[in-house]
């Protein structure tokens, strides 16, 4: 026991009215994981799982993509308004209450009224929320199927997952929940842009890579990108290359400046570690972090140029480069000499 806790023999802390305040890894991987628990509490499954939209509702309807599709890595197209995973309806009363009312309010007063949000100190609000979105945008893939051919039983997308970074993400997503506090230094890098408006704007968009440990939001002219393990690194190691950008940035150099930072999370060579204790002189739950001394790996072009080329895909047809378009141009871009970002000369391009 830990002064108002108790731990489990699984390793897993719950107070004594039967909260869980963390979840141990195997806990987090069997149940929450694997069998389809609520992933806010750990409730099994009942009847009383109203369950919780990957994306928030607010947000679909804001975009005005309930009936729209999106795409899986197997191929298969599912609407958003269905795209749900397991949750209990007080769980998924209390997210609205801790994340979505306050959230949606802050988004939907645009660009300007997000950022004087985080500068009054929204961030770690922010920053909490996003990592809400990226941990569900990943359990879902334990329902998601690697084949359609009901034939062929592969498993699930999620059976190769590694589990251990999706564990840190799923504490700091849940902590507001559980009464538990988050040391300023564990949040990551987050970037705030505005898109510039299009003939065919897209409301909304999305991508996340879990290697990576990185996400993009898109909401409209309001763009999201957020390097959840870095610790604010990836913001020092990119600051004097992305000083200044097109104001406003276009989509595709919206996923240039994502898959910089993406890369730029790949070449930390030693992470940071983080843990939840129980410590201090009230013996409140925190998550923490240790930071070693920032060392970099060799850099590779072609892994910035492969990552970009990755997140470009869909848009591959719509430029051109060295005279290629669609896969000739992806194969050039993922040399990692292409920037729609900045000129030969290091100048800032119009978006």
């Amino acid at each position: 026991m830990l002064g108002g806790y108790v731990v489990e023999p699984d390793g897993s802390t719950r107070d004594f009215a039967g909260q869980t305040i963390f979840f141990s890894f195997n806990r987090f991987r069997d149940e929450i994981c694997k069998t389809g628990h609520c992933f806010v509490c750990g409730a099994a499954p009942s009847k009383w799982f109203n369950n919780e939209h990957v994306f928030p509702n607010w947000m679909l309807r804001l975009c005005g993509i309930h009936g729209e599709t999106l795409t899986l890595p197997n191929g298969q197209r599912v609407k958003y308004g269905t795209y749900k995973i397991p949750c209990c309806q007080g769980c998924n009363t209390k997210l609205a209450e801790i994340f979505e009312t306050p959230v949606s309010k802050v988004i939907q007063g645009g660009y300007d009224g997000l950022i004087a949000y985080i500068k009054a100190g929204g961030y770690e609000q922010i920053a909490a929320w996003l990592a809400l979105i990226f941990l569900k945008s990943h359990l879902r893939d334990f329902q998601n199927r690697v084949s359609l051919d009901q034939r062929q039983d592969l498993g699930v997308i999620g059976d190769d997952y590694d589990l251990n970074e999706l564990h840190h993400i799923h504490a700091v997503a849940r902590a507001n929940t559980a009464g538990v506090d988050i040391d300023d230094k564990v949040f990551g890098t987050l970037v705030v842009l505005q898109v510039a408006p299009d003939a065919k704007p897209i409301a909304f968009d999305y991508c996340d890579n879990l290697a990576g440990r990185s996400m993009l939001l898109q909401i409209q002219d309001i763009a999201l990108i957020y390097v959840l393990d870095d610790c604010g690194a990836t913001a020092g190691m990119l600051s004097e290359q992305l000083k200044t950008l097109p104001d406003p940035i276009s989509q595709i150099q919206l996923r240039e400046v994502y898959a910089r930072h993406l890369a730029a999370n790949f070449h930390i060579k030693e992470r940071p570690v983080f843990r939840t204790e129980f410590s201090g002189p009230d013996g409140r739950p925190r998550i923490s972090a240790t930071l070693p001394n920032l060392e970099l790996l060799d850099y590779q072009p072609s892994v910035f140029g492969g990552l970009l080329a990755g997140v470009l895909e869909d848009f591959a047809d719509m430029f051109t480069v060295d005279g290629e378009s669609g896969a000739g141009a992806l194969r050039i871009i993922s040399t990692g000499r292409v920037s729609f970002l900045f000129d030969e000369n290091g100048d800032v391009r119009s978006s």
